[in-house]
């Protein structure tokens, strides 16, 4: 949501396997393009040298006391460390530490999980206005996962809550990055959409053919019918995994985004709005949360860990209100 109009309150970025994404972030959103770089995930240094480069060039260099938020892929905990991530090669790094040496101590910084990132934006500015519980997953790559309870990130004691990607819902089934099988991110991410399409190859299934995730999408848009069943397939797995969420939090709404969320979401959300309420105890006799479209697209995580930086310049040194 760009809203050239707003006032910037801080810088959000973006961290994925391939890219990096940067931008300035009003209350409404964000104010004009993002800036798009490739990323560097496997080495903690280049990391930090690449979003130095990439505020620069947005003129918030070191210079500056923007806040700025980051958006990270795996498990970061309350003071801002990458611990793990099953898809990027960074590891136990302190990352909130590092960038505000490069940008300057008394310079706000935050860091969070990318999908954490990505649901605090649906959530102000996106899918999720107006609900205070909200769940949220991202298929890309992997699977990443955020929520929102009463009105607030759910972080969990360590920083790790929201990891939605890594629930197991086969028992013993696929292998994932992880290295826990049977998880949604095994059966509902990008990668697996891709692996859906060549086990449909080598089940004899009409039509099929190895393909990536967004040609199959391309495939299903042209109403090839296994393409069609593949997708449906994905999609009623990642029901079982909503189910199972709203279970345990009963959100009001359940947005689905991430690259490969929003360019398989017309053939994905039936299929597992229909799997959900299938799977969900009692669905009889309560309210079914909403599973919708994320409709920031690219610019969800972005925008979130703005927002998020925001709230921590806004709470003074202590944090009291993060």
């Amino acid at each position: 949501m760009v809203q050239p109009m707003s006032a910037a309150v801080a810088i959000g970025i973006d961290v994925g396997g391939t890219h990096l994404r940067a931008g300035r972030v009003g209350p409404d959103g964000l104010i004009g393009a993002a800036l798009r770089r490739a990323s560097e995930v496997d080495d903690a240094d280049a990391l930090v040298a690449a979003i130095v480069r990439v505020l620069d060039e947005l003129g918030e260099g070191a210079a500056s006391r923007m806040p700025v938020g980051l958006g990270m892929a795996g498990l970061v905990d309350r003071e801002g460390r990458l611990r793990y991530g099953p898809n990027v090669g960074v590891r136990e790094t302190p990352l909130a530490a590092l960038l505000a040496a490069a940008l300057g101590a008394q310079r706000p910084v935050r860091v969070v999980n990318d999908a954490s990132a990505a649901v605090v934006g649906e959530h102000r500015v996106g899918a999720a206005r107006g609900h205070r519980d909200v769940v949220m997953f991202t298929l890309g790559t992997g699977v990443g996962g955020g929520v929102i309870s009463d009105g607030r990130l759910l972080e969990g004691a360590h920083g790790f809550a929201g990891e939605l990607g890594h629930l197991v819902i086969v028992e013993d089934g696929r292998d994932a990055p992880s290295g826990v099988r049977g998880t949604v991110e095994a059966y509902a991410s990008g990668t697996a959409i891709a692996r859906e399409a060549a086990e449909a190859v080598a089940a004899g299934l009409a039509g099929a053919r190895a393909v990536d995730a967004p040609t199959l999408v391309a495939a299903a848009a042209a109403g090839e019918p296994w393409a069609l069943a593949v997708l449906e397939r994905v999609g009623a797995r990642l029901g079982v995994a909503i189910a199972s969420v709203v279970a345990v939090l009963d959100p009001s709404i359940v947005v689905i985004g991430g690259g490969a969320g929003d360019a398989a979401a017309t053939f994905l959300l039936p299929a597992a709005r229909t799997a959900f309420v299938a799977n969900l105890m009692g669905a009889a006799h309560r309210p079914i949360a909403a599973v919708v479209p994320a409709e920031l697209g690219d610019d969800a995580g972005v925008i979130g860990a703005g927002l998020l930086a925001a709230d921590l310049a806004a709470a003074g040194p202590d944090g009291a209100d993060r």
